[in-house]
């Protein structure tokens, strides 16, 4: 059988854009190791759209929020399963300074949507230390092993999947087509995550993977504000929390670490004012990018191969809004945002085969 699309990984990437093909009628093959470090099973899955040390809006965040809350709710229903949750996210002030600087910001009609209210010192005392008060703000939740695992059986039923290792030299790109073994589609779309830096075709891209470690704690205190200062502690019922995360550049293994793990108890050592146990501790590589923006687009030489990845540390918020986007470039022709597409790096491509030439 020839399908319309092939898509290399089965990721947040891969999952969101495989969905958004077969929701306008593509036929879809999918490819994918089921590594269990990859960074969508071990992301937090926290959907912010403050931040930063300024608590600033998000890049695009009047465009991504809107549509990723309606997305994710169509796909819960679609799926009939329940992965994401609207959360309140407490960010305390560090300083008197920081304090008085958001006095008043809360009525500005931008961040209205945002914010929940301005609490007073205290406000949080019985779980964290909070002398200066902070910022109670509309964030949500995705839960990503949960999400990964309905999507993977929502494609059992509606697609071919194929649990392998993907391997590029396999991969043969006509000028109508791609075969890969036995497999045969009008074309390829690689979201293989930090991993495509290793591959001949989309390897010229600006990567700029970072790997993230991240404890699972447990305390006898409950409650339900996921707290985020330095670092954040995200509740995942009956005592047990997510709390990370760190940014290693250099240690690009999926290994967790004695050194990541006491960065991470440090900071909560600063931000909870009780005691907590550590019960788990995993890692996983983030597919960054050096322009901090998703990278998408088509192939400098071959157009019925392209990649949708680099979607890096905010990937639950962008995949839904640009995979959107590409659906449509990819079936419509329609245009991508500039800011995205891959197109300003094809010289990087160029110099690169000249030079081996």
């Amino acid at each position: 059988m020839k399908y319309d699309y092939l898509i290399v990984g089965q990721g947040l990437a891969g999952s969101i854009m495989a969905y958004q093909l077969i929701k306008r009628g593509k036929s879809i093959a999918i490819i994918d190791e089921g590594n269990p470090s990859s960074s969508s099973k071990v992301a937090a899955g926290l959907i912010n759209p403050l931040t930063g040390p300024r608590m600033l809006h998000t890049w695009r965040a009047e465009q991504l929020f809107p549509y990723l809350k309606e997305f994710y709710r169509e796909v819960e229903k679609k799926v009939n399963a329940k992965f994401f949750t609207d959360k309140t996210i407490y960010r305390p002030f560090r300083t008197i300074k920081e304090m008085n600087d958001w006095d008043g910001r809360d009525v500005l009609p931008k961040y209205q949507n945002s914010i929940k209210q301005i609490c007073d010192a205290g406000t949080h005392a019985n779980h964290i230390n909070d002398e200066f008060g902070g910022v109670e703000v509309n964030g949500f939740v995705l839960d990503t092993s949960v999400f990964l695992e309905a999507m993977r059986n929502y494609f059992m039923e509606k697609c071919a999947f194929f649990t392998q290792r993907f391997d590029e030299l396999a991969l043969k790109v006509s000028d109508t087509s791609v075969i890969y073994n036995k497999l045969q589609a009008d074309n390829i779309i690689i979201c293989s995550g930090y991993q495509i830096g290793n591959s001949a075709l989309f390897g010229w891209l600006p990567m700029a993977p970072v790997k993230g470690e991240m404890l699972v704690i447990k305390m006898e205190k409950q409650f339900e504000t996921i707290y985020n200062r330095s670092c954040f502690i995200i509740p995942l019922g009956k005592g047990l929390y997510k709390a990370g995360s760190t940014y290693n550049r250099y240690d690009l293994t999926d290994t967790p670490t004695t050194e990541g793990k006491n960065e991470i108890c440090q900071k909560l050592d600063a931000l909870l004012n009780m005691k907590y146990e550590v019960v788990g501790h995993r890692a996983g590589v983030r597919p960054g990018t050096a322009p901090r923006r998703p990278l998408m687009g088509f192939h400098p030489e071959h157009p019925q191969v392209s990649v949708f990845n680099g979607l890096g540390t905010k990937g639950i918020s962008l995949a839904p809004f640009f995979s959107n986007q590409f659906a449509n470039c990819l079936i419509d022709g329609n245009n991508l945002d500039e800011e995205v597409d891959i197109k300003k790096y094809y010289s990087l491509y160029f110099n690169q085969h000249s030079q081996k030439n």
